[in-house]
This record gives C-alpha cells, structure tokens and sequence, in this order.
C-alpha cells in the first residue's frame, strides 16, 4: 500500500472527529492555497451554486488562510449553502487535513 493511499484512510470522516484534527498550520502556505485549496474550493462553489462566485471562494480561502475553526467557516457559508454547507466543509477539511499530512510527509512540494 502506498504512503498516499494509507494517509487517506488516517483521515477522520466523521464531523465531530474531523474537525478536532489538529491540522499542521505551518503547512498551509500561499503555494498550498493557490494550488490546491481554492481551486477546489472554486470548483465546488461552482457545482452548488451553479456559477462561480469569486467573492465567495475568496472569503473561504481567506477564513482558511487566518486559521480559521472549521465550525466558524460552517457557519458563514451555511447562509449561502445552505444544506450543503456541512457537505461542502466536511470535505474541504478532509482536503486540507490530507494535503497538509502530505505536504509533512514529502509527497508533495
């Protein structure tokens, strides 16, 4: 089994357990966000509203960048998203959590 694919089964799924993550801050750097974060992020934005909304992907990636909890981000795109805002911070989460866990490792630069 590859170090990729056994990272990913570490990540928690459920809520409560992912968002107690202690997610490695000093790994979420500009190059992380430009790269893989916001154009997730941008992506999603798209396949639940149905257009892009750069203000939006904007204000998520900046409440990321400021260390934000995910509870607090939950809650200011509830507004917009509504029933998939859980869905939407879940996975970003898991997202962030992977990519910083893989940044640790090498696996990626």
């Amino acid at each position: 089994m590859s170090k990729c694919s056994l990272s990913v089964q570490l990540i928690p799924t459920a809520k409560e357990e992912l968002f107690a993550f202690q997610l490695d801050w000093a790994m979420v750097d500009s190059n992380l966000m430009e790269k893989r974060i916001k154009p997730w992020v941008n992506k999603k934005i798209i396949e639940y509203i149905g257009e892009e909304e750069p203000t939006l992907t904007e204000f998520i990636c900046q409440k990321v960048m400021a260390h934000s909890v995910p509870h607090s981000i939950l809650s200011d795109v509830a507004m917009v998203l509504d029933e998939e805002a859980e869905v939407f911070v879940v996975k970003m989460w898991r997202l962030l959590i992977y990519e910083t866990e893989a940044k640790k490792a090498g696996l990626v630069k």
